[in-house]
């Protein structure tokens, strides 16, 4: 089994209300969010590779241009914890089929989804 990952990063705010105004993250605040996407397959193609990097650039780029630097409360109808960004993100990439993809919104705090 081969492996190819690659990450994307962005910078956007949210809250989360459902926590409860005692909690840190119930105000508005921000992150500098890392989103990996992994491939993986048996199977390498002509060139050499499980898929090229270049088409998981294409699918994430706009995805990331539309969130840079904005409120993710605002595009959403779900809490926009990392574990709903990751699910979120993979069915976005239905075109690439990744794996599995993860979503750090700190270097020690991030969720990864897969099916």
């Amino acid at each position: 089994m081969h492996l190819i990952q690659k990450s994307f990063k962005f910078s956007a705010a949210h809250c989360l209300p459902s926590l409860g105004d005692k909690n840190k993250c119930y105000n508005v605040h921000g992150h500098n969010y890392v989103v990996t996407v992994g491939v993986e397959g048996n199977e390498l193609d002509q060139h050499g590779m499980v898929i090229d990097c270049a088409k998981i650039t294409k699918a994430v780029k706009p995805i990331i241009e539309k969130l840079d630097h904005t409120n993710l409360n605002d595009h959403f109808y779900f809490k926009t914890t990392s574990e709903n960004l990751s699910k979120w993100f993979y069915h976005q990439l239905s075109d690439i089929r990744p794996s599995w993809v993860e979503v750090a919104e700190t270097d020690s705090i991030k969720a990864r989804y897969w099916e």
